[in-house]
């Protein structure tokens, strides 16, 4: 038999962060150099393009870290801990209509 072990803090804040942040960090930053050095458009204009690049990414991908850590059956509580720590989450309505959505 296996015995489900309970994921640590570290395996839940790199797993986030290799989903989440990093990637659209790198999403922000190539929109906005890709749009300001090929396109020529206004350095703030690409950043804000870049931005809500980043932020629909990170809306799409924060849902399924929140999946896999609750399939992972980590409580939400303690993963809204974590996310709050490592910048991850500010919300706890997130998770909560994450479950609701569950059920």
């Amino acid at each position: 038999m296996k015995k489900n072990k309970e994921l640590s803090k570290l395996e839940l804040i790199n797993r986030g962060y290799l989903l989440v942040n990093i990637p659209s960090i790198i999403i922000i930053i190539a929109v906005w150099f890709g749009l300001t050095a090929y396109l020529e458009i206004n350095g703030k204009v690409s950043a804000i393009i870049g931005g809500v690049i980043g932020w629909i990414y990170w809306e799409f991908m924060i849902k399924k870290w929140i999946r896999w850590a609750l399939d992972n059956h980590v409580n939400p509580d303690r993963l809204f801990k974590i996310g709050k720590m490592s910048l991850l989450l500010w919300d706890r309505r997130k998770i909560d209509s994450i479950i609701s959505q569950r059920n």
